[in-house]
């Protein structure tokens, strides 16, 4: 082999190494806070993180998905419940932000790769589309995150983390009624 082709081959192969390291679920930025945690934490510590770590990743998506509401829904009602949701779901991480450093806990920097899937598809949708879009969405949302938090709230062995999904569940559920009024409100809307 010449020096030339060594080099190549050595090229190709770092390269390669390097798409599969950045193809690789490692970069989710979820996946890195729950492995930072799981590193850094005892198991009880890495328990209570996980539940910190879904909220703050679902509350970013939420803030996210509500902002692009503002920017691109049709009616009224819709752009309402999006300016609610992105000031509601900011002071909501605040919380869960304040609780994690206070635990020592890391956070996800950004969202998933599925949650910019996601993001995407509903930012296909135009007019009264995009604003049913959203709704449903943020109704299987807050269904989730309600049931998340009731869960949490009753199971977790964290007394903290307890009685911060006690408080927060109340507050989604607040979050889904205004959702289901919104569309209810938009429903035969054409």
């Amino acid at each position: 082999m010449t020096l030339k082709t060594t080099l190549q081959t050595t090229l190709l192969c770092l390269g390669l190494t390097v798409f599969a390291a950045s193809c690789s679920h490692e970069n989710d930025p979820k996946e890195v806070a729950e492995d930072a945690n799981k590193e850094n934490l005892s198991k009880e510590g890495e328990k209570a993180a996980d539940k910190l770590v879904h909220a703050y990743s679902a509350n970013m998506f939420e803030i996210r998905a509500a902002e692009n509401a503002a920017m691109n829904a049709s009616t009224e009602d819709v752009k309402k419940l999006s300016a609610m949701l992105v000031e509601a779901h900011t002071k909501m991480n605040a919380d869960v932000k304040s609780l994690a450093d206070a635990k020592g806990v890391t956070l996800p920097a950004d969202l998933t790769d599925d949650q910019r899937k996601e993001l995407e598809k509903l930012s296909e949708k135009t007019g009264i589309d995009y604003d049913k879009a959203f709704t449903d969405k943020m109704k299987s949302n807050h269904e989730d995150a309600v049931d998340f938090y009731e869960k949490t709230a009753e199971k977790s062995d964290d007394p903290q983390v307890r009685d911060w999904a006690s408080a927060t569940a109340s507050e989604v559920r607040s979050h889904l009624d205004m959702v289901l009024m919104t569309e209810n409100a938009i429903k035969d809307r054409k």
